[in-house]
């Protein structure tokens, strides 16, 4: 609950970065830099090795483009004593983290010793534009990546040693080609309106693969914030053609209370058998409150080109 307090302040407070009277860094790019409480309204490009400590907010207009190779560590800081490293990178302009294959970007805690939530997240929110991520290593965080309110996609990346690999809620999203294992969750996500593609993925040695937490609206066709009439976002989250296997408590857990039935048919669960598949799902079957999910038909082998291609 602490976290959630202030993930709110923190969505809050992005609506003010008009007023914010903070470090504004110039137009240019940056290599072995420490940067602490920023905020940034010019574009900026990231490359070799950066330090976060505290919070680096993109602010509207702004585009931060990291470059192939860049290391990125997050100092812990935990002022509010919740055991969640402070440090993040909060995104309402536009981040361009585009790796490759041979020089992947790596998000890391700065720790020794790191671990699992030695830092926040990189969080983006309420974003005009299109944001993409190609080829990212996240580790040590709360979360590795967040997407709220914004049109984003992230592909070819590694999801490891993360509380959450990665959390989103009403957003244009599309999660592709991605390994995301041995985190406390895999994918965490409060609604199932879209167009929101997840495909191509291993999700694997999790405690839970894919989790859906409960909300009272997460249909679809939710009207944009100015209430214009025009829908923000039209369609429906999609989930197929992935492996989701070998999650250590459930691969697939709907929650608690969520009625809404989930359509996840086309994906391969470790097996062609619908009784062991069940088996690994928590839904209406376990809990009359919960909806049902709709795993058939499945898969009969795992999905060869899944994961980082």
């Amino acid at each position: 609950m602490h976290r959630l307090f202030h993930l709110i302040l923190a969505l809050v407070s992005l609506s003010l970065l008009g007023c914010a009277q903070s470090i504004v860094t110039p137009h240019g790019e940056h290599q072995g830099r420490l940067f602490t409480g920023t905020i940034i309204h010019e574009d900026m490009t990231w490359s070799g090795d950066i330090e976060i400590e505290g919070v680096f907010v993109v602010g509207r207009g702004a585009t931060l483009t990291i470059q192939p190779g860049t290391t990125v560590r997050f100092r812990k800081i935990d002022n509010n004593n919740d055991k969640i490293g402070d440090s993040e990178i909060r995104v309402s302009g536009r981040i361009i983290a585009e790796g490759t294959k041979e020089a992947p970007i790596t998000f890391k805690s700065a720790e020794k010793n790191p671990a699992p939530k030695d830092w926040s997240y990189v969080l983006i929110f309420a974003s005009a534009q299109k944001n993409s991520l190609k080829y990212c290593h996240f580790r040590d965080a709360f979360t590795g990546l967040q997407v709220h309110f914004s049109t984003a996609s992230v592909s070819d990346s590694i999801f490891t040693h993360n509380n959450e690999g990665l959390r989103f809620g009403r957003a244009k999203f599309t999660i592709s080609h991605n390994t995301v294992e041995n985190n406390n969750l895999g994918i965490r996500f409060t609604r199932m309106e879209g167009p929101v593609e997840i495909t191509g993925n291993t999700i694997t040695q999790n405690r839970i693969g894919v989790f859906l937490v409960p909300s009272s609206q997460n249909i679809v066709d939710f009207f944009e914030p100015g209430r214009t009439g025009k829908p923000w976002n039209e369609g429906h989250l999609e989930i197929k053609g992935n492996n989701i296997f070998a999650n250590s408590d459930y691969n697939l857990n709907l929650g608690v209370k969520q009625k809404w039935d989930l359509a996840i048919e086309g994906n391969w669960w470790g097996t062609a058998d619908s009784q062991m598949i069940q088996g690994t799902i928590f839904d209406k079957t376990q809990d009359d409150e919960l909806g049902k999910a709709i795993y058939q038909p499945v898969l009969q082998m795992p999905v060869q080109k899944a994961g980082p291609r």
